[in-house]
């Protein structure tokens, strides 16, 4: 996982020069947020319709998901999954 200088030199890095090193590439802070706030709301609008429409029909014992249990799925996967 992260140490944390890596975090404080990210973080840093971020400050100073408005680029963070993600896997080796630099991609600006503000392309990062914009690329977050995207998948964030494609989540809270696509995610419980896949969920209930779909999900539900395929496998009958689930019931129904709300936006912020797709979300809260989403994030418990980003951290137990690795990438």
């Amino acid at each position: 996982m992260f140490g944390s200088s890596k975090v404080s030199n990210v973080v840093e890095n971020a400050i100073n020069n408005n680029v963070v090193n993600v896997n080796g590439n630099n991609v600006s802070v503000l392309a990062l947020v914009i690329g977050i706030i995207v998948v964030l709301v494609l989540n809270l609008l696509v995610g419980p319709w896949l969920w209930n429409n779909i999900l539900r029909r395929l496998v009958p014992m689930v019931g129904e998901a709300r936006w912020y249990d797709t979300v809260a799925l989403a994030l418990l996967l980003g951290l137990i999954v690795p990438h």
